[in-house]
């Protein structure tokens, strides 16, 4: 990919957040370094983006009565597409798919939005999940936090039942109860996951660990457990986003404030290196090559690192934007 623009949601005041909603960024595909601040769509509280069919962006708008919209950017600022409700309070995480969008509400429920010609249309379908966990400020009920396909299916991470219920993908969404649940270790609290081939690896927040898992049809077996970070932290850390990377995965871990580089050795993520954002709470890492584009959401700023083969830093940059939560290239 060779990205020559970004796309950044935020908080906004609407949920005490200091961000504008989604702005561009200009990126220089030559050097990744990151330029101006351009094009914003005022919004609440955009705090999760993805990219569909035609360069549309998808938006999770968390705020108490959720939904989610589609814009396209264009030379004359952003076109409002379609909005839709999310099937839940505070959505926070979406997954494209042929004809729907997967979107997790933290405040409990998934909710299945139809896309047409592009754009959200109206939510056709909510799935609900029940339950609760060990912890009892973040787990005293389902918090499906994301979602993540793999083959005809679509695994829900629940954080708070520390679950991942896998349902079967259909023409017209996803099958109302899931095909199997597959229980995490109490107290774990799976957030977001990535697949590469035929594994599955998931980033959990509560216990600050990276799952390899090895995906046989709808099932998910053989976990194998490794930290998130590769030095331990003084701290109690709180991963965030899990992205696949040429060398592997990376993964962003709040409080320790890195971003810390995996290598996948026979199927099993290992740490290899914490690099030091130079900002607080990083929410969210994209990559782009040897590029990673971090939301330092409590430095106001995206901060860019550029890596070498020997994954150490080269460069860095930065874009000042209030709140930012995500990150996608265009």
């Amino acid at each position: 990919m060779d990205a020559h623009v970004l796309a950044v949601g935020s908080y906004t005041a609407a949920t005490g957040g200091r961000g504008p909603g989604i702005a561009l960024v200009d990126r220089d595909p030559a050097t990744g370094r990151l330029g101006a601040v351009g094009a914003v769509a005022d919004c609440p509280s955009p705090s999760f983006l993805a990219v569909g069919e035609g360069g549309v962006v998808h938006a999770a708008h968390e705020v108490d009565e959720g939904f989610v919209s589609s814009r396209r950017p264009g030379a004359g600022g952003w076109e409002l597409l379609g909005e839709a409700p999310s099937g839940g309070s505070s959505p926070c995480h979406l997954t494209v798919l042929p004809g729907f969008l997967v979107v997790a509400n933290y405040g409990g429920g998934v909710g299945v939005v139809e896309l047409a010609g592009g754009a959200v249309s109206q939510l056709r379908q909510t799935l609900r999940g029940t339950g609760s966990g060990p912890d009892p400020d973040r787990q005293e009920s389902s918090h499906p936090h994301s979602t993540r396909r793999f083959g005809d299916h679509l695994a829900v991470l629940d954080l708070g039942t520390d679950e991942i219920r896998v349902h079967a993908t259909t023409s017209g969404g996803l099958s109302a109860e899931p095909l199997r649940t597959v229980a995490l270790a109490p107290g774990t609290g799976p957030r977001h996951a990535v697949t590469v081939g035929d594994r599955f690896f998931v980033a959990a927040e509560l216990d600050a660990t990276v799952t390899s898992f090895a995906v046989h049809g709808d099932d998910l077996l053989d976990p194998v457990v490794a930290s998130a970070t590769a030095v331990p932290a003084d701290r109690r850390v709180y991963p965030s986003e899990i992205a696949v990377a040429p060398w592997g995965l990376v993964v962003a871990n709040r409080r320790a404030e890195v971003v810390t580089v995996h290598e996948v050795v026979d199927g099993i993520a290992r740490p290899v290196r914490d690099l030091e954002i130079g900002g607080v709470n990083p929410r969210h890492v994209a990559v782009v090559g040897r590029h990673l584009y971090v939301s330092a959401q409590d430095s106001d700023r995206v901060v860019h690192l550029a890596l070498d083969d020997d994954l150490t830093v080269v460069d860095r940059s930065v874009a000042e934007i209030g709140s930012p939560a995500c990150v996608v290239p265009l």
